[in-house]
């Protein structure tokens, strides 16, 4: 039933605990495709002997243009109704594929499922435990609650039939650009339980973008393609949102939470 994709290039150091991870969790009719895009630095012996070992492992190795492009070679090739995207350095936690099996049988299509993602420093300690919530434009947009990792959510294949595959032009971004369309034609469904590992590794793409600070950046470039398409209210909230300033978190908060509002006042 299912099918995770992994894109990688020069991933020696991680590839195996990747390989590893999807396999333990022992769960029949599951497809591994590996989208090595030429690595030299090893990443293809590890992958072609760990094939051999074990059958649900699929992979080819060629360039391409990047990591958007091998995701999307990855869905083509998918042969499973539900897929997910696991990064080399990043790991499922046991025992997901069954709860995630266990919700997609028989569930209408489209479906989106997302759970809990564990946030790991690069040492192996504990960072955050993200939980995203709610699953609405206007609190993506403002302060990114929504899936961390991809290895915390699985959606049906079908979805990119309705929406279109990853934008090859994107390639930082394109998780986030998908997430705004795919909310337009699926059904989400929040489990509270940790499907994911995502390892804050230093010299990663995604670390490299936060530390030379243009994360912030290119989700704005993100947000302003979709922030036209929200409705008036969604507009109209996000702009109120946005005039509270420094001041808009707690305010937000007595709003939504007005019986809390007394306690204060009395402290």
């Amino acid at each position: 039933m299912i099918s995770i994709i992994s894109p990688v290039f020069n991933s020696a150091r991680f590839i195996e605990g990747c390989l590893k991870s999807v396999a333990d969790q022992r769960e029949e009719g599951l497809e591994h495709w590996v989208i090595d895009a030429g690595s030299q630095d090893g990443s293809v012996e590890i992958i072609a002997m760990f094939a051999e070992q074990h059958p649900h492992v699929k992979w080819i190795s060629e360039k391409d243009s990047g990591q958007s492009e091998a995701m999307n070679k990855g869905i083509a090739l998918a042969s499973n109704p539900v897929i997910s995207f696991l990064n080399a350095d990043d790991r499922y936690e046991p025992g997901t594929f069954r709860r995630v099996r266990e919700i997609f049988e028989g569930a209408a299509e489209p479906l989106f499922l997302v759970g809990n993602c564990r946030v790991l420093m690069e040492d192996g300690s504990l960072y955050m435990i993200n939980k995203p919530q709610p699953f609405d434009p206007v609190s993506f947009m403002l302060d990114y609650n929504f899936p961390y990792n991809p290895s915390a959510y699985f959606y049906h294949k079908s979805i990119h039939r309705l929406i279109g595959n990853y934008d090859e032009s994107d390639h930082l971004t394109m998780d986030i650009d998908f997430l705004f369309r795919m909310m337009k034609v699926a059904r989400i469904r929040y489990e509270d339980q940790v499907f994911g590992n995502y390892v804050m590794v230093s010299d990663s793409k995604t670390m490299q973008e936060i530390s030379a600070g243009r994360n912030v950046e290119n989700l704005r470039k993100v947000f302003a393609k979709y922030e036209g398409q929200l409705t008036l209210a969604q507009k109209l909230n996000i702009c109120f949102q946005r005039m509270l300033g420094k001041n808009r978190g707690w305010i937000m908060y007595y709003l939504k939470n007005p019986m809390a509002i007394p306690a204060r006042l009395r402290k």
